[in-house]
């Protein structure tokens, strides 16, 4: 397969759990590795969707081992070029804004403990109340039940 270029994305210690948390959560199996199917029902979840098709081209560009499916290495070599090609293309933009919307269901400019709760389903997270009340807790800093995009930038790292 072709070499993809080293690109290395300064992503925060907490993107980088929270990527593997993701990445356990679409691997069913638990094999340590995501297959097309794997990895076109995760896409399904976190954005529009790759068809499996598209996802065996994927994994063949990062399959570094031959193996056919992607490990977490993989993943994170894909997710990190993913990232650098969406920064290139659209100079300026602001992912963790972006990001904050798909959390923000209503629109109302913050994320409630239900609005997480949800994101957390959407990505294949089923947390328990007190981890939910945990991780809010972690990320609403000024204690007013509500997560701003500012508390959520903080919350990512950056």
């Amino acid at each position: 397969p072709p070499d993809l270029p080293d690109v290395k994305m300064a992503l925060s210690d907490e993107a980088k759990r929270e990527m593997e948390a993701a990445f356990k959560s679409f691997d069913k199996d638990g094999s340590g590795t995501l297959s097309a199917t794997d990895l076109a029902k995760a896409m399904n979840t976190i954005s529009g969707g790759l068809s499996e098709a598209q996802c065996i081209e994927l994994i063949s560009l990062a399959d570094s081992d031959g193996d056919k499916k992607m490990n977490f290495e993989e993943f994170m070599k894909i997710v990190e070029e993913g990232l650098a090609l969406y920064e290139e293309q659209n100079p300026g933009a602001d992912l963790i804004s972006e990001e904050f919307k798909n959390f923000d269901v209503n629109g109302d400019g913050v994320i409630d403990k239900d609005e997480l709760r949800q994101a957390m389903l959407d990505m294949g997270e089923e947390v328990r109340e007190e981890e939910l009340e945990a991780m809010f807790r972690a990320a609403d800093a000024d204690g007013d039940q509500k997560i701003s995009v500012e508390e959520f930038r903080k919350m990512c790292g950056h």
